[in-house]
């Protein structure tokens, strides 16, 4: 069974490296998320069974530029994000509420990684196993 994932403060980390997901302190208009750096801290708003919307930094956007995932103050960039629960490996596939064959992904070879978009993937066992590449945990952070 899924742990209850609810509004609240988290780290998102990749199974991957265990390094969570980022963005730099400067301030544009928007950046992309990548894996470790300096702010690490999201708030998470469940809008829906399993869905949400994710805000980092002073950011209140969450995006999709060029397959990039981003933090913005642009309201075009407002995604609502589907976190669906991987039982076998205890962890989340987080992907677009409009296109949910795309999740998240970290590169294998960088631990500062751009979070891009691509389809998910995974074994054709039964139950599949999903790629840790693409598996994420959230970890409460107390306020």
């Amino acid at each position: 069974m899924a742990p209850n994932l609810t509004s609240g403060t988290f780290n998102i980390v990749s199974l991957l490296d265990g390094n969570p997901a980022s963005i730099n302190l400067t301030l544009p208009g928007f950046q992309f998320v990548y894996l470790n750096g300096p702010v690490t801290t999201w708030v998470i708003e469940q809008e829906g069974d399993n869905t949400y919307r994710l805000r980092v930094g002073g950011y209140p956007y969450t995006g999709i530029i060029d397959k990039k995932v981003t933090a913005s103050i642009f309201p075009e960039q407002n995604v609502e994000w589907i976190a669906t629960y991987r039982e076998l490996q205890d962890a989340y596939t987080i992907s677009p509420i409009n296109d949910t064959i795309m999740g998240w992904t970290v590169a294998h070879d960088d631990p500062n990684s751009k979070i891009t978009l691509q389809h998910i993937g995974s074994t054709k066992s039964i139950p599949p196993r999903f790629f840790p590449d693409q598996l994420f945990r959230f970890e409460e952070v107390d306020e």
